[in-house]
C-alpha cells in the first residue's frame, strides 16, 4: 500500500473513529435492548424459571388471540387519529393567531400562554386533569352551575367518557408542538402572495384556504406522521390518568405491554407485543422518510 492509498484510508477512517463513541453508546442503549426484546419474544418462562425454552411464534399467537388486543387496537386507532386531527387543527389555528399583526408585548404574552401545556410533565398534567375531571372536581362544579342542579359525571370512570376525556387532555398537552412548527412555516410564506391576493379581491378566508393551507401542507403532513407515531406510543399520560381503564377501553400498546410485563409477569408475550409495536412504528418512520424525500423545501 503506497502513501497515497494510506492517506485516503486514513481520511475515510477518521470520521468513523470520531463517531465511534456515539455509535457504541447507541448500540448499548438502543440496539442491544431491541435485540434482547426480539429474543425474549420467542422464549417462554423468561426470568420466572430456569428452563427457558424456545416457543417460536407462540407468544405472538397468544397476543393476537388475547381479547384485550382487539380493544387496544381499536382505541389506539381512534385515539391516534383523533389526537392528530385535534393537534393539527389547534396548531394551525393558534399559529395563525400568533402570526397576526398585534403588538410585540401581546405577541410575547400569547406565545408564552399557548406554549405552557408543552412545559408540564406528564405526571403534572395527569394529576391536574384528574383533579379537574374528578366527580367532585372543577368540571362538574362548572357544569352544575350552568345547569342549575348538582351534576356528578364520572369523566374517567365510564368507557366512552374516558376516551373523550383522554382526547381532550392529549389535545391540550400536544398542540404546542404542532403550533410551533406551523408558526415557523407561516413566517416563511412570502408576504407578496397575500398582497397579490388582496389586490385580486380575496378575503381572509379565501387567502387561508388558497395560500396558507397549501403552503403549510408539507409541514402538516410531516407533523401528522410524527404526531401519530408519538401518540401511538404514548404511555405516561394514559397510565397516570386512567391506567388503561375502565374495563380496558383506554389501553394502548405501551400500557398493555407494561401491564403484561410488570403486573402479569408475562414477559414473553409483552416482548412479542413490543415487537409488534416496533414494527408498526418502523412502518410510520419509513413512510415519514419517504415523504421527506418527496417534499421540496
Amino acid at each position: 500500500m503506497n502513501k497515497q492509498q494510506l492517506f485516503r484510508l486514513r481520511k475515510r477512517a477518521v470520521p468513523w473513529l470520531l463517531l465511534l463513541p456515539a455509535l457504541l453508546v447507541m448500540a448499548a442503549v438502543i440496539a442491544f435492548p431491541i435485540f434482547k426484546v426480539i429474543q425474549y419474544s420467542f422464549i417462554d418462562n423468561i426470568f420466572l424459571a430456569e428452563d427457558m425454552r424456545f416457543v417460536g411464534l407462540s407468544n405472538y399467537v397468544k397476543v393476537l388471540q388475547d381479547p384485550r388486543t382487539g380493544k387496544m387496537l381499536l382505541f389506539t386507532v381512534v385515539f391516534t387519529l383523533g389526537s392528530v386531527v385535534l393537534h393539527s387543527a389547534l396548531g394551525v389555528l393558534f399559529a395563525v393567531l400568533l402570526n397576526g399583526r398585534i403588538s410585540s408585548r401581546a405577541l410575547a404574552f400569547f406565545r408564552v400562554l399557548y406554549v405552557l401545556p408543552w412545559i408540564f410533565t406528564a405526571a403534572v398534567v395527569a394529576i391536574t386533569w384528574q383533579l379537574i375531571l374528578n366527580p367532585q372536581g372543577v368540571a362538574n362544579v362548572l357544569l352544575s352551575a350552568a345547569m342549575g342542579r348538582k351534576v356528578m359525571v364520572e369523566w374517567l370512570g365510564k368507557p366512552v367518557l374516558a376516551v373523550f376525556s383522554l382526547l381532550l387532555i392529549n389535545a391540550w398537552r400536544g398542540y404546542p408542538t404542532c403550533m410551533v412548527s406551523f408558526l415557523a412555516g407561516l413566517q416563511n410564506i412570502p408576504v407578496s402572495l397575500y398582497e397579490a391576493a388582496e389586490v385580486d379581491g380575496a378575503g381572509k378566508v379565501r387567502q387561508f384556504f388558497s395560500i396558507t393551507l397549501p403552503q403549510l401542507r408539507p409541514i402538516i403532513c410531516s407533523m401528522a406522521i410524527l404526531d401519530g407515531i408519538w401518540t401511538m406510543n404514548l404511555f405516561p399520560l394514559i397510565w397516570l390518568t386512567t391506567g388503561g381503564g375502565p374495563l380496558g377501553t383506554t389501553e394502548t400498546i405501551a400500557t398493555l405491554t407494561y401491564r403484561m410485563s410488570f403486573v402479569e409477569y408475562e414477559f414473553g408475550r409483552s416482548s412479542a407485543l413490543a415487537v409488534i409495536g416496533l414494527l408498526i412504528t418502523t412502518v410510520g418512520i419509513v413512510f415519514y422518510m419517504k415523504l421527506q424525500k418527496q417534499v421540496d423545501f
